[in-house]
């Protein structure tokens, strides 16, 4: 356990200031200790994977981050059972050479498996919860452990039961894949990382997308009348959500710069960061951002990416 570790290198967007408490944590008991530590001193923890998806505060964190380092990995016939600190690269990878499938759609998510669950990541038409089998996960309140089938971690879009009862910790899960065509498989690995490479801002440093994509089905979206007043949303009829880098795009946001801080010319849904920004200047950012669709197209915009230490 370390004491006021600056947080920024371990984040995708190298924001955020000190941590109180830091610990990489490499297997479940590590895991289970670095909490019960925390509880132990009355501190709040938080727990930290690849570091995408994440804005800390520039004041930093007043409690325990436990940096998830378990990225253990086992294949059992059609089942693959890994630590939540595995990369979701390497997952596919070792899932496609054991001669499984539907999981090639992973290779674009830049996280690993337990924030992959957390947040329910999806992209390419595959989602984590198609899978997932069971979780193991410790429950901090109880101070106990068990194992959850999938079900009944309520997923939703870019979201779960994890988001809404942070003292479930993920320790390990299971997921079930269908047999797969080795060649077919990587084939698909090659076309999703051309894609991610042409459609999205890869290089500058950023969390990933910032704001969730607006599902048609939120109690305050009313289709028809959206669709009168902009009809170049009937484009997105048939899809369950409102893609929010277009009302980024059409808002005017691309390129957009706050001191160190430009908004994608590439993808408006993401934020890049030229060098010394500040997590100050992202949060402002997203509001213009926000004030900005609401007036073009009176959306209102809701963050994906989690907030440490505000």
């Amino acid at each position: 356990m370390q004491e006021n570790v600056t947080l920024a290198p371990h984040t995708t967007y190298g924001i955020g200031g000190p941590a109180r408490f830091f610990r990489e944590a490499e297997t479940p008991d590590q895991i289970i200790n670095s909490i019960q530590f925390a509880r132990k001193k009355s501190l709040p923890f938080f727990l930290l994977g690849a570091g995408s998806n994440v804005l800390v505060s520039d004041e930093g964190f007043p409690g325990v981050v436990i940096k998830i380092k378990d990225a253990q990995v086992r294949v059992e016939g059609n089942t693959i059972i890994a630590g939540p600190g595995i990369m979701m690269a390497r997952l596919v990878h070792t899932a496609v050479a054991a001669g499984l499938s539907d999981i090639e759609w992973a290779i674009g998510v830049p996280g690993t498996l337990g924030g992959s669950i957390r947040g329910n990541a999806a992209c390419f038409g595959g989602e984590t919860a198609a899978r997932l089998d069971s979780v193991e996960i410790y429950d901090a309140r109880l101070d106990e452990t068990r194992t959850i089938p999938a079900k009944m971690c309520e997923f939703g879009y870019k979201d779960s039961i994890f988001k809404r009862r942070p003292a479930w910790v993920i320790l390990s899960a299971r997921l079930v894949l269908p047999n797969g065509d080795i060649p077919v498989s990587y084939q698909k690995i090659l076309e999703h990382s051309r894609v991610r490479t042409v459609s999205q801002s890869i290089g500058p440093k950023s969390a990933g997308c910032v704001f969730k994509n607006i599902p048609w089905s939120r109690k305050d979206i009313e289709r028809t009348k959206i669709l009168m007043l902009h009809p170049e949303l009937a484009q997105f009829m048939n899809l369950p959500e409102i893609p929010a880098s277009f009302c980024l795009d059409r808002s005017g946001m691309k390129r957009e710069r706050i001191g160190a801080v430009e908004v994608s010319p590439v993808h408006a849904n993401y934020f890049l960061n030229h060098g010394g920004a500040s997590a100050e200047e992202i949060m402002m950012m997203i509001g213009v951002a926000k004030d900005r669709v609401r007036r073009t197209f009176g959306l209102e915009l809701e963050e994906e990416i989690a907030k440490v230490g505000f």
